[in-house]
């Protein structure tokens, strides 16, 4: 019994947590301004970043096209 309690208290804990998201704005050399699912990644041997758009999209652009990024601050996402 507190077995099956533990583990219910215990995956209701992880769900609640994978809705936890830090956002972070890029702004882009034409004024564009890109709010992303976490943190940019920046791929270097082919000069992309890849990031997750605010509608979780997967999306690609160049490194040389964003001027700044900034991180916001975090949300739930229910």
């Amino acid at each position: 019994m507190q077995k099956c309690r533990l583990i219910t208290v215990l995956s209701l804990s992880v769900l609640m947590l994978a809705g936890c998201t830090t956002t972070y704005t890029m702004t882009t050399r034409t004024g564009e301004i890109i709010e992303t699912q976490g943190k940019p990644e920046v791929d270097t041997a082919t000069g992309m970043t890849k990031y997750a758009d605010a509608y979780g999209y997967h999306r690609v652009i160049k490194t040389s096209e964003i001027v700044q990024t900034t991180e916001g601050a975090s949300k739930l996402d229910w």
